[in-house]
């Protein structure tokens, strides 16, 4: 599942974004440690990364708030290496007034849809453990920020889902009384309502598998993360056994189901079904992870998620995916920080990976890693 098939970013360069005036950064086959004081820029590097993989930052954040203070916009350009020595160029460029441009030297300009997937993409934010403790739009978000890297037809149906959905809220607001009109985009809904669940519950199957195997090699023996997959609006009669079939089948009853709720979408206003209402939960031995492990915990559950979803998108996509994590150390004890830095350094010889640290003061293998330092950082020495 982890077999070699380089592809890495070899340099990175970003104007006018965050605290960058001008920064150009080189990379080896070693992980990419971070390190400087808080408001350094080291977060901003993986936001960079991560907006040359699916064109958004991975904080709640706008574009104009990613732009240097006395700037019109930012640009971020990067020079990916792929196994065999071929070369790939990403440029992304933002203007307050103009807006975003993305191309690359191979298609030349695309859009953000066209863009996902081409450089896979985890992350381990700080503000990640909004996965275990947050609403469940943020794990919804999780599943379908993996499944649009890894699955063309998933993100259309994304996309097709969100512009169906909109259509139809409006109508049933009011905005028109166009019966034709509402049904047309009531199949279309149904249609991709389908589609998006039966490869979010196919997903999340075999991503438990992937995600148990990883939480054995990092001998999380107490924690096992697993996803937990339900839909309240149908729970009551979907059953289990009416995932065991075609998609086409699934979509047949999937519409029996619904025609039921639609009344209940007239005297709303709004529709009451669909992926955006599913539930996905994050447990461990039967019980929220987050109500049944302390923090340090939690983060190395998060690591293991994050190697999970790794591994998926090598496999999906027979691309080798880029991983980030922001102030990964955080929390941890002396003995997990030396676990997870050995668990590190072995992935490194599969995938590229970004590290953010305050310093090197915790790592006993510093050596191993390739250092970029920003900023004052005397005082953490």
């Amino acid at each position: 599942m982890d077999a070699p098939s380089p592809m890495k970013i070899a340099q990175l360069d970003i104007e006018n974004f965050r605290c960058h005036q001008n920064s150009s950064l080189r990379f080896g086959t070693q992980p990419v440690l971070l390190i400087g004081p808080n408001g350094a820029g080291k977060t901003s590097i993986l936001e960079a990364i991560n907006i040359l993989a699916v064109s958004k930052s991975f904080l709640p954040v706008t574009d104009d708030d990613l732009v240097a203070r006395g700037s019109d916009g930012y640009r971020i350009r990067a020079r990916i290496v792929h196994d065999l020595g071929t070369e790939l160029e990403v440029r992304i460029e933002y203007n307050r007034t103009q807006g975003k441009r993305i191309s690359t030297s191979a298609t030349g300009q695309c859009s953000a849809q066209e863009l996902i997937g081409l450089l896979p993409c985890v992350v381990l934010a700080s503000n990640q453990r909004d996965l275990l403790v947050g609403e469940p739009a943020v794990r919804r978000a999780f599943v379908d920020r993996i499944l649009a890297q890894s699955s063309a037809s998933y993100k259309h149906a994304l996309w097709r889902h969100r512009t169906a959905l909109r259509q139809r809220n409006r109508l049933l607001a009011g905005f028109s009384s166009s019966s034709a009109e509402l049904d047309a985009w009531t199949d279309e809904l149904i249609t991709m309502t389908a589609e998006i669940l039966w490869k979010r519950n196919q997903f999340i199957e075999e991503f438990n598998q992937i995600l148990s195997r990883t939480a054995e090699q990092l001998h999380l023996s107490t924690i096992q993360p697993l996803l937990n997959y339900s839909i309240p609006w149908l729970e009551e009669e979907f059953q289990p056994t009416h995932w065991k079939t075609t998609l086409d089948n699934f979509h047949s009853l999937l519409q029996h189901q619904i025609t039921k709720i639609l009344p209940l979408d007239r005297e709303r206003l709004s529709t009451q079904w669909g992926p955006q209402r599913d539930h996905i939960t994050i447990i461990t031995n039967g019980h929220t992870i987050a109500s049944s492990t302390s923090q340090g915990q939690q983060k190395l559950a998060l690591y293991a998620l994050k190697i999970a979803e790794a591994r998926y998108l090598h496999t999906a996509t027979d691309r080798t995916p880029i991983i980030l994590l922001d102030d990964v150390f955080s929390d941890l004890d002396a003995r997990n920080i030396r676990r997870l830095e050995e668990s590190i350094l072995e992935r490194s010889s599969q995938w590229q990976l970004f590290l953010t640290a305050p310093s090197t003061h915790s790592l006993s293998q510093q050596e191993q890693f390739t250092l970029v330092t920003l900023g004052n950082i005397e005082r953490f020495l």
